[in-house]
């Protein structure tokens, strides 16, 4: 692993990154990369580099909406995915709801974020729907998930997606009490992860149409990257973002695990239909 990082740090610096428009004064196209080199770094520190790897699945489901105008995140956290698609897409609108206050300092003309429950009716009422609607491992903290999806899905506009991304777990990895004590102990997740099954299930109960059901976070690449980081530690590894955001590539995959050993989460693209005339 570390011959391999080597390898592929010599190439970082050649990896695509948003250019200023044409004729742009240089002071611009420096604040540019200082912008995404900030937000990278910010998301290699997510949970041992998973901030990464949840980007190229939101990135990937973003990028099948058709001529998004508007999106909406819910449970932004520290507000990283959310800062770095609008950074990427000045020209959609981008806006991040979660209990907490985000932390990834950047102040984009496109970008807001509100502080609320979501199962307020009086916060619910200021968000407002979107053409893209995603919610990144948030579903597993939360008793009433039910009633928070059904809040998710109704704000996804016609024609619009929804993007959702969970812990993985099959019902049977689900019933073992031992799996839910980890989870819960280890990350605060009142219930261990959902099946193909269950996401299919709660969005077509919401009117939604299933476009895609696919596992995340598979065994080895995301396994490997993590003990990369662990053994030559985050402020080493920072200035070479970009190398592990093309590694964490590597985990786009078609089709769903058989259990936790294979992978550990599961990721659901659903569109909500045109109203018929």
């Amino acid at each position: 692993m570390r011959r391999l990082l080597s390898n592929l740090m010599g190439r970082s610096r050649k990896l695509s990154r948003r250019d200023a428009p044409e004729g742009a004064p240089e002071g611009a196209r420096l604040q540019l990369d200082q912008i995404e080199e900030s937000l990278g770094r910010g998301l290699l520190g997510l949970d041992g580099g998973l901030g990464l790897f949840r980007l190229v699945h939101l990135l990937d489901a973003f990028a099948t909406c058709r001529s998004p105008r508007s999106v909406v995140s819910i449970g932004s956290g520290g507000g990283f995915h959310e800062t770095y698609l609008a950074f990427k897409h000045p020209e959609v609108s981008v806006c991040g709801i979660d209990l907490r206050a985000p932390y990834a300092g950047v102040d984009l003309p496109n970008l807001r974020f509100l502080q609320g429950d979501l199962l307020d009716p009086a916060f619910a009422s200021t968000i407002p729907s979107a053409d893209f609607v995603f919610s990144i491992e948030c579903l597993e903290h939360i008793r009433d998930d039910r009633s928070v999806f059904a809040k998710i899905a109704a704000l996804v506009s016609p024609g619009g997606l929804l993007y959702v991304e969970v812990p993985f777990a099959t019902e049977l990895e689900q019933a073992d009490p031992a799996v839910c004590r980890r989870e819960f102990e280890t990350f605060e997740h009142v219930r261990p992860g959902y099946s193909a099954k269950q996401l299919d299930e709660l969005s077509t109960s919401h009117g939604l149409v299933v476009e895609r059901i696919a596992g995340a976070f598979w065994f080895p690449v995301q396994p490997m990257t993590w003990l990369a980081i662990e053994k030559l530690g985050q402020v080493e590894l920072e200035p070479h973002w970009r190398t592990l955001h093309s590694i964490a590539k590597l985990d786009r995959k078609e089709g769903v695990p058989l259990s936790r050993a294979e992978a550990t989460a599961i990721s659901l693209l659903a569109r909500r239909p045109h109203r018929s005339r």
